[in-house]
């Protein structure tokens, strides 16, 4: 079964005057976890199956926690389907993709 996620965290810190400051760490987690993504302006598109994509929700979180980040609002989006569903796939007809080699 595959699965698209789509998640955005709002992170906040006390000690910190720019609200999404600490988004390029859960970012950063995101390119390092080797899963298809997307990141777009207000949430990033990631492809992999429901344990991979958990697995980095609490990844995300718990970095976030580590950094002192005394709340954080995560905005989570499922997509199941039995079909393939890429990320490569819905955008193809709007962004220019290398070619898998």
């Amino acid at each position: 079964m595959n699965y698209l996620m789509s998640i955005q965290v709002l992170p906040y810190h006390p000690g910190d005057a720019k609200l999404y400051s600490h988004t390029t760490g859960a970012i950063e987690l995101i390119e390092n976890s080797g899963l298809t993504h997307f990141v777009g302006p207000q949430e990033t598109t990631v492809e992999g199956s429901m344990d991979e994509l958990f697995n980095l929700v609490k990844k995300i979180n718990a970095h976030l926690s580590n950094e002192g980040c005394e709340h954080v609002t995560t905005n989570i989006k499922l997509v199941q389907s039995k079909e393939e569903n890429s990320i490569k796939d819905l955008l193809q007809d709007y962004y220019e993709f290398e070619d898998d080699e």
